[in-house]
């Protein structure tokens, strides 16, 4: 189309108001099916979730965690970041995750982890 201007095209555009799909989906009918989709799902699921959550899982283990996975937030942020905590609070914390890895080891889980030797590194003052 050489030789078309601007001009020419304008004609080509939608007027104010009007559809360029005037037989097109009425508004509000996405959400309509959407809702009714939902409703039935909502209903499906009262009644035969927990089974179909077991079969999922008995059958399925590997679908089951990708589908507990998807339902997870992407990204998780610390409550408290480290950087923040005192020595005290980062030994207890430490004491606490080694007497869980005991009772795991005692339970026999075959999860069993060497002595972690924790040093508190405390930062040098600076000279004034």
């Amino acid at each position: 189309m050489p030789g078309n201007t601007a001009q020419q095209l304008v004609s080509f555009q939608f007027k104010p108001g009007q559809s360029g799909n005037p037989g097109g989906r009425p508004v509000g009918a996405r959400l309509k099916v959407t809702g009714s989709f939902l409703n039935r799902l909502a209903d499906d699921f009262e009644q035969h979730g927990k089974r179909a959550i077991e079969a999922a899982r008995e059958e399925d283990p590997m679908g089951y965690v990708k589908m507990i996975a998807s339902l997870l937030p992407k990204q998780v942020e610390p409550a408290k970041a480290l950087e923040d905590l005192t020595d005290d609070q980062l030994t207890a914390g430490i004491e606490f995750l080694r007497s869980q890895l005991a009772i795991r080891a005692d339970e026999g889980s075959g999860f069993t982890q060497a002595p972690i030797e924790a040093e508190v590194v405390r930062p040098v003052p600076k000279a004034t």
